[in-house]
Formats: structure tokens, sequence, C-alpha cells
């Protein structure tokens, strides 16, 4: 078998076609990535970190990254807000899902820039609350609804 040339040449082409047609279909079949239109509303998908209490949440869509972290330096709950772009204006909901979110509050800006953001909150919310976040940057909206068990203690249980 390996001395006939036509099979040695075979078994070396074919990987190498297959590789071309699966970069090839790709290329032809992909979603292209669009610029975010002003006005419109884009969903934020939150990263692995957000299921697991490790104190940070990272929500994306394609270039856009927030990052939220709950501190309690100064005894009450504060939530702070990174993004990646500046953005003009945020705010955040917290409560048990599905019926008990609080009413939408205003994030305050902490630096002139845009891209750090804080929330005082009445108390640290418990893992099984939601938390509710739009930001406008833009003038387009991105959205994200997530759980709160980034932000709690390891031991505290569910509410």
């Amino acid at each position: 078998m390996w001395k006939n040339k036509h099979v040695v040449v075979a078994m070396l082409v074919a990987p190498v076609l297959a590789i071309m047609g699966w970069f090839a279909v790709d290329y032809f079949v992909a979603e292209r990535p669009q610029a975010a239109r002003p006005g419109a509303a884009y969903p934020l998908v939150a990263r692995p970190n957000c299921r697991y209490a490790s104190g940070r949440c990272e929500l994306v869509n394609n270039d856009f990254l927030l990052s939220l972290k709950l501190t309690t330096d100064t005894g009450l709950p504060v939530l702070h807000l990174s993004a990646s772009h500046p953005l003009s204006e945020a705010h955040g909901a917290i409560g048990a899902a599905p019926g008990g979110l609080d009413e939408p509050r205003a994030f305050s800006a902490d630096a002139a820039g845009g891209t750090d953001w804080s929330l005082e909150l009445d108390s640290e919310p418990a893992a099984g609350d939601t938390l509710r976040v739009a930001v406008k940057a833009q003038q387009s909206t991105y959205y994200a609804e997530i759980g709160t068990a980034f932000m709690t203690a390891k031991d505290s249980p569910p509410r």
C-alpha cells in the first residue's frame, strides 16, 4: 500500500484540504460582527465568574466589557462598575426574582472619564437575588440580568 504514490499523496493532501475546508466554511457562513447602532439595545453576556463567589462579575458583548465588584469598606455595601467604554448613564436594581426587584437606581460617576461608577446598596444581597444593570454608551443601551452569587460570601446561604 505504501508503495503506491497516489495513496501517499492522498494521505498527505487530505488533511490539508480538510483544514482549508473548515476555514472556508467559517469564512462564507459565519455571522459578521457589526458596529452598535445608536438607539439600539444590546444584551450583555455574563462570564463564568458571575456564577460563583468570585467577588467579580464581567459582562461582555463583543468588545464592550462591564466589570462589577461589591465592596463593604465603609460599612454599607457599594457596587462598583467599570466599563471599557465611557458611559453616559448607568442604572441598577437588585432584589429577589421574579417580582421582588427594587426600583432601578442610578449609579453615580466616580471619575470624569465616565468609565468608573458606583451604587450604594441598602444591604448586602443574598445569593438568590437578581441584579439588573442597564448602561448607555455612545447612544446605545446595554443591559443584563444576572444572579448575585458573585457578591456573596462562600458560606452564606441563599434567601
